[in-house]
Formats: structure tokens, sequence, C-alpha cells
């Protein structure tokens, strides 16, 4: 028995239909989206996509908001102290 899905791989359930490309497309979407990500409060390999750019950890239970599909961690929040002003208020 020959291999059918050679080309797109977990995207062959789309049979011949739309095209190659778009094929291709939702192919490496698919691997990105399985890959593990960490979570940056406890920093393990633990976290899940539960719906469309939500994803939650396991482990904590915190649910962080991020892109569609892959898990883009929130920047780290930064404070600067303004410097005092002088003059007529």
């Amino acid at each position: 028995m020959s291999k059918r899905t050679k080309k797109v791989g977990p995207a062959g359930w789309m049979g011949p239909r739309y095209g190659l490309r778009i094929r291709r497309r939702v192919m490496d979407i698919d691997r990105v989206r399985a890959r593990p990500a960490a979570c940056p409060r406890c920093s393990t390999v633990t976290l899940r996509r539960v719906a469309s750019g939500v994803f939650e950890c396991s482990r904590c239970h915190t649910r962080y908001a991020s892109n569609a599909y892959v898990f883009q961690a929130p920047p780290p929040i930064t404070r600067t102290e303004k410097a005092p002003t002088t003059g007529n208020a």
C-alpha cells in the first residue's frame, strides 16, 4: 500500500480538495501548533491551547491570551521612575 499523504502529511484528510498550497499551509500551522510551550509563571512545559488565542497551563491553571496558533509570552513589565520636575505648576 502506498503512502497517500507524502506532500502534505497531517493535512491529508482534505484529500485532493482545496489545492496543494492551502494544504501545505494547514500542515505548517498544525505542526507549529502541536509544539509544547513553557508557562511564564511556573516555567514548566505544560501550556496547552484551549481556544483560538487562549492558552492554559495544566499545572498552575493560568490562562494567557496570545497569537491564534502559537504561544508568544507577554513582554516583561518594566517600571521607570519619572524625574522630578521643577518649575511653576
